[in-house]
């Protein structure tokens, strides 16, 4: 305890040491100052500063501080000019600046006056925003203008709460009673909590009721600005700056202390005990003492306020980006309309500039130069002094805030009228059944006349006047406009830029027209694959004939159209006059407009040109019979002809084999029919005529597989003929089938046929299927005892014999086909059990010999 009041006591000592002058009374500070700021730039903190002292000619130190709105590392304060008796130094965390004797010694006061004028305030911050307030005091406290109290951070490490409230009632400042600060407002909270160079305690308390804050120190002792804990709140009327989570009553904490500087919220508070922690961030590291409003201050005068407001409506001018780009068409006032110089009213575009703001809050100076001296003394009535455009440069003033001012540029440039003929005479044909001269005009057509350059982005209107066409309004239906109306018309040509010229239209009704009546015909065979009506004309075949219905000399051009309107109207032109296919079938009227190449005028328009399309001879061919190459010729038939026509038949060989609606045919082959009628050929028919003929049927064409178990008659159709053929086995009259192999015939001789579908006959043969058996059992057991043919029994002559030999050629015996068989001996003696062999030769009922060789097996 005795250390901490000696620290105590020398501290006391320390800071009361500086007031020893208040014997003699302390100097009168006045300073005035209540100015805008312009962003990013620099204001002298002060209009007017005096120092009045009667008794001292100078002063050790002055501080100038920004009291409230202080922005931590945008804001500063600093001494411009040249003071050699004056050094400075600035505390970026308390946002103070200090005015120091150099080496020490007094600053005599003209000098300390002098360079306090020359302090200024700046921001690197363009969005500044809020006020500022600027104190000017002799000592080192803190001077809170909209309190008119003193603030300072007394250092004193573990000092308890209780021992705080001590020594802070035991300082003075210039005669004004010191107590443990009471904060009340968030301007007293950032100069003495943010602002001060340390952590420490404040006057607060909830000793006395838990979680009834009070304050026990000040003119505010016993006042109530905070109920509960964290998630407590503040009386009505008063403040409070709790850091988060705060108070929360740790360990019997019941004094408000200011956070240590990097925990939570700079300035903000937490509750500790009487103690606190003995080190660390929750430590004590002194108090914050507060001077003013006590009963029995005295009125001193020795800081000064001044203050400064930030001009924010000229930062809510969204500038645009890029720079706007005005454009104004080029003028006829100079006597030239095209030579890139023309009037401009300047102030007409500031609305694009100010983003929405209110023209009249702001004042503009326009500059011809980038360094904004060549100042443009009328910019309503401006013309460029650069050809086709220029940058112009704009200084935007505040009305409300004076000086401040923001700079930007805008591009004006000069845009091109339209290029068009000041006047055009335009013609049509008077071919609307009434020889009035009058007649309807497309005016569209006069568009072409009017953009000879082929500009684009060109809008054009007509109009019945001049001032209509000036001002744009009342324009005219193009499409379909009568000269009765007005034979002299006006034509407004505006630009992409909205830049117009107004042309004079003089409407003039054709003299010249079709000979009565004229009309030239195209005529097509329907050869395009499809007979419809339809086919491809090129109706510039006959366009010289157009041609010569008017005086020569001219330079004249046909086109074409599928309505009279169109023509009339010069609209909805046929494009592909080449390859033109008709709308309506077989016939079709086409109209025709001759007129002038070179203005559009019309010479004459009227239904001159008729399309026709000859269809092509459709028929069929048939024949009368089928072709039989054994028989005779057969006649091919037209049939169904759609009219009368005259035919070529031609064969494979192209030679023409008839000329009329009939042709006899005596081989087969494609045969090719061409009608013809009105110059126009039928699509060539082909028609295909097959022969048959009755099957040459031989025994070279027939196959017999008969020395095995399942008998097969086969045919080799390749040789049999032409036609188209069936076959039956055993019966003339069938039945037929379409396969030429028969299976699983039994042994005999059968009557085998074969019939052409076409009805060119029926070939018949005889067919022998031998019956050969494999092995044979002499046994004497009635089945199998001898060996011999099947199924021909009286089939064939006596010549016929069968001759059987063992494997080694040894001749056994001789049997006939008709006879008994052998019985396995030779000479009377039975043979062994193996394979033998025969030779058969066969003459059948026809005398025809047949031979036939094989094998079989001896069984015992």
């Amino acid at each position: 305890m005795f250390k901490k009041h000696l620290l105590f006591c020398v501290t006391f000592l320390f800071f009361c040491m500086p007031w020893s002058w208040s014997q003699n009374g302390p100097p009168i500070i006045d300073a005035v100052g209540d100015q805008v700021y312009c962003p990013m730039t620099q204001i002298p903190v002060t209009t007017y500063f005096n120092i009045t002292d009667p008794e001292n000619s100078g002063i050790r130190e002055l501080f100038i501080q920004i009291s409230t709105g202080y922005a931590v590392n945008e804001d500063r304060l600093s001494l411009t000019g040249t003071h050699p008796h004056v050094e400075t130094s600035w505390n970026n965390t308390q946002g103070k600046l200090t005015l120091s004797g150099v080496g020490n010694t007094l600053i005599p006061y003209p000098d300390l006056i002098n360079a306090v004028r020359d302090v200024v305030f700046e921001s690197n911050s363009a969005s500044i925003s809020g006020d500022r307030y600027f104190s000017f005091t002799i000592g080192n406290a803190n001077y809170l203008p909209s309190t008119g109290h003193y603030y300072e951070f007394i250092p004193s490490v573990g000092i308890t709460w209780r021992e705080a409230v001590v020594a802070a009632s035991n300082l003075t400042y210039y005669g004004l009673q010191g107590y443990l600060a009471t904060i009340g407002s968030s301007e007293e909270a950032q100069l003495a909590g943010e602002q001060a160079s340390g952590a420490g305690w404040i006057g607060g308390t909830d000793e006395d009721e838990e979680g009834v804050w009070k304050w026990a120190t000040g003119p505010e002792a016993g006042d109530v600005f905070w109920i509960g804990a964290a998630n407590g709140s503040a009386p009505p009327g008063q403040y409070a700056n709790w850091n988060t989570g705060e108070p929360n009553n740790l360990g019997g904490e019941d004094y408000v202390h200011i956070t240590a500087p990097n925990v939570g919220l700079r300035g903000s508070w937490n509750d500790l005990s009487n103690t606190g922690s003995t080190s660390g961030d929750f430590q004590p590291k002194g108090f914050i003492v507060e001077y003013g409003g006590m009963p029995d201050d005295p009125e001193i005068d020795i800081s000064g306020s001044t203050k400064i407001t930030i001009n924010t409506t000229l930062q809510a001018i969204n500038l645009p980006s890029p720079t706007l780009l005005f454009m104004e068409c080029d003028s006829d006032a100079d006597g030239d309309p095209a030579n890139g110089f023309t009037t401009f009213d300047l102030n007409f575009y500031m609305p694009d500039l100010l983003n929405g703001s209110a023209v009249s809050d702001f004042d503009f100076n326009f500059y011809t130069d980038s360094n904004y001296t060549d100042l443009i003394s009328d910019p309503s009535n401006y013309t460029n002094t650069v050809q086709d455009g220029q940058p112009i440069y704009v200084r935007i003033f505040n009305d409300e805030f004076g000086t401040c001012s923001i700079d930007t540029s805008i591009s004006v440039g000069v845009a091109k009228l339209p290029v068009v003929p000041n006047e055009i005479t335009y013609q049509n044909c008077d071919e609307d059944g009434i020889a009035d001269g009058f007649t309807d005009f497309n005016l569209d057509e006069i568009d072409g006349l009017l953009n000879t350059n082929n500009a684009s982005g060109l809008s054009i209107s007509y109009h019945l006047t001049e001032l209509d066409a000036n001002q744009n309004t009342s324009s005219l239906n193009p499409l379909s406009f009568n000269n009765s109306i007005a034979s002299t018309i006006y034509a407004r040509v505006e630009n992409a830029e909205g830049c117009y010229t107004v042309s004079t239209i003089n409407l003039q009704v054709s003299t010249t027209s079709f000979p009565e009546n004229h009309l030239q015909t195209l005529e097509v065979c329907d050869d395009d694959g499809m007979n419809d009506g339809f086919n491809e004309f090129d109706l510039r075949a006959n366009e010289r004939q157009f041609l010569f219905q008017f005086p020569t000399g001219q330079n004249l051009s046909v086109h074409y159209y599928e309505d009279f309107k169109d023509a009339q109207l010069n609209q909805n032109e046929i494009q592909n006059t080449s390859s033109y296919v008709n709308r309506t079938a077989f016939s079709q009227t086409i109209h025709v407009r001759v007129q002038s190449a070179d203005n559009g005028d019309c010479f004459g328009v009227g239904s001159h040109l008729q399309l026709k399309v000859n269809p092509l001879p459709e028929f069929s061919v048939s024949q009368s019979e089928g072709l039989c190459l054994n028989g005779d010729p057969i006649v091919l038939t037209i049939e169904n002809p759609t009219g009368n026509y005259s035919y070529v038949w031609t064969n494979a060989s192209n030679e023409i084999i008839s000329t009329s609606a009939t042709a006899a045919v005596t081989t087969a082959g494609t045969y090719t029919i061409i009608a013809s009628s009105d110059g126009c050929d039928s699509l060539p028919i082909n028609y295909i005529v097959e022969a048959s003929e009755i099957a040459n049927l031989t025994d070279v064409s027939i196959s017999i597989a008969d020395l095995s178990n399942s008998k097969t008659i086969t045919i080799d159709t390749s040789i049999l003929g032409a036609g188209d053929y069936e076959y039956s086995l055993g019966n003339r009259y069938g039945p037929y089938q379409d396969s030429p192999t028969f299976t699983n015939v039994s042994a005999g001789v059968y009557s085998f046929y074969v019939n052409d579908k076409n009805g060119c006959g029926i070939a018949e043969t005889k067919v022998y299927v031998m019956g050969f058996p494999k092995y044979f059992t002499p046994n004497d057991d009635g089945f199998n005892d001898r060996w011999n043919i099947e199924g021909f029994e009286g089939q064939f002559s006596a010549q016929s014999y069968i001759e059987i030999y063992d494997r080694y050629g040894t001749f056994l015996a001789r049997i006939q086909p008709n006879g008994l068989g052998w019985d396995g001996t030779y000479k009377g003696q039975p043979l062994q059990a193996t394979d033998y062999w025969y030779l058969a030769q066969f003459l059948d009922d026809e005398g025809q010999t047949r031979n036939y060789e094989g094998h079989f097996s001896l069984i015992r």
